[in-house]
């Protein structure tokens, strides 16, 4: 559930992307005003380039761009994270919002909005977000901790990983050994059939974390025909 702390509770990272200089400015300030973090961005492109630095708990997009553009921002969000989505969406179009639930997106809602009911939606995504089942896992000396988002080498060294990486290296090492097919992972990790070629992106990422050049890292994400596996040497 929730973090009941305050600690936790402002920890929840809300990345938005609104192009409208009159309307992002209340977004953020509604979001920070409960104590949560507001990462806001108004250009499309600075948010793709810094959504491979954030770890955002939920992804809202507001933006004057076209459908076609709209719903690539969508995508390319959604192979990157596995955080809830929401966009905004100009008109009650129904197959407009179809192809953006197609796209990966976890709620359209229609504008107008008002700042009660975004605020509304916000909490009621966080809660979801901070309700996904993911406990403290540890194989071999690594350590992987939910609530900093971070695996722990064994003299206390803290990798930060993304939602994505996070979530992958969490279910490979709920069973160290075992070979997780392509489509398992997916399916674990996304929720839906996913992009192959993101997965082995998300796997070279987290290689280059926790496997030093050197290559004397003990902990290792093996390669298997069609899976992967998390394995201690």
């Amino acid at each position: 559930m929730l973090p009941s702390s305050s600690d936790a509770v402002s920890a929840l990272r809300v990345f938005i992307i609104c192009d409208q200089d009159a309307t992002a400015p209340i977004w953020g300030y509604i979001i920070r005003e409960k104590g949560l973090v507001a990462i806001l961005e108004t250009s499309v492109q600075r948010a793709m380039e810094r959504s491979m630095e954030e770890i955002p708990d939920l992804i809202v997009i507001d933006v004057n761009a076209s459908h076609a553009e709209r719903m690539e921002l969508c995508r390319k969000f959604r192979a990157l994270s596995a955080s809830p989505i929401l966009i905004f969406l100009p008109t009650n179009n129904e197959a407009e919002i179809l192809e953006a639930y197609h796209s990966g997106v976890d709620e359209c809602v229609i504008k107008p909005i008002s700042p009660a009911i975004f605020l509304a939606k916000i909490m009621a995504w966080a809660r979801r977000s901070w309700m996904v089942p993911m406990s403290p896992v540890q194989a071999g000396k690594l350590k992987l901790d939910p609530a900093r988002r971070s695996a722990i080498e064994p003299k206390g060294n803290e990798i930060k990983l993304t939602n994505l990486e996070f979530r992958l290296l969490h279910l490979l090492m709920s069973r160290p050994g075992y070979v997780f097919k392509n489509e398992e992972i997916m399916q674990s990790v996304w929720g839906a059939a996913g992009d192959l070629a993101v997965l082995k992106n998300v796997v070279y990422r987290l290689r280059k974390k926790l496997e030093p050049e050197s290559g004397r890292s003990s902990y290792l994400i093996q390669t298997w025909p069609g899976g992967y596996s998390f394995q201690e040497t």
